[in-house]
C-alpha cells in the first residue's frame, strides 16, 4: 500500500482522511497560509477531539495557528479551506471568549487549548490537506474539505 500523502513529510490520520505537516516557521497568520497554499493545503480545521489531540502531538506540543479567524465586520469565525467552523471548540477554561477585533485568528496552545490571538504575532503551523486517495480505497482526490 503506498503512501496517503504521496510525501513522507506529511502525516496520515485515517479518522479525517487528511494529510498534515508541521511547518516550523514562526510567521504570522497569513503568510502561514501561504506556505500551506504552495503545498497543496491550509491552516488546519480541528473537527474533533480526536483530530485536536493529533494535531497537538504534530505540533510537539507547541503553539500554533488553527485555519479559523474572521474577517472585516462579520463576527464570525470562518475556517480558511471553506470548510464549517464550529464541529468542535476546545477553548481555554471551556467556553468561547467574547469576539475581540484586535485578536482575529484563533491558536492552540501547548496544552492543545484555544485563545484568540493578534493574525500578525508569529508562531508555526500545521497545514492540512485532503489524502490523495481515500484508506476505503476510492481513487477520488479532494482539494476542499467537507462542506455543509
Amino acid at each position: 500500500m503506498s503512501d496517503p500523502c504521496g510525501d513522507p513529510s506529511w502525516r496520515y490520520f485515517p479518522q479525517t482522511n487528511s494529510c498534515y505537516k508541521l511547518i516550523d516557521e514562526h510567521l504570522p497568520w497569513t503568510i502561514a497560509e501561504f506556505k500551506c497554499l504552495f503545498q497543496g493545503a491550509h491552516h488546519v480545521s480541528i473537527d474533533s477531539p480526536e483530530e485536536n489531540q493529533f494535531v497537538h502531538e504534530l505540533s510537539r506540543w507547541s503553539e500554533i495557528w488553527t485555519g479559523a479567524a474572521f474577517f472585516g465586520k462579520d463576527m464570525h469565525y470562518v475556517n480558511s479551506d471553506g470548510s464549517r467552523y464550529g464541529l468542535f471548540e476546545n477553548w481555554k477554561d471551556g467556553r468561547k471568549p467574547p469576539m475581540n477585533r484586535a485578536r482575529r485568528c484563533i491558536k492552540m496552545d501547548q496544552n492543545g487549548e484555544w485563545f484568540q490571538s493578534c493574525c500578525k504575532k508569529k508562531t508555526s503551523t500545521v497545514c492540512e490537506k485532503k489524502a490523495s486517495y481515500s484508506s476505503y480505497g476510492s481513487n477520488s482526490f479532494r482539494f476542499m474539505r467537507h462542506r455543509s
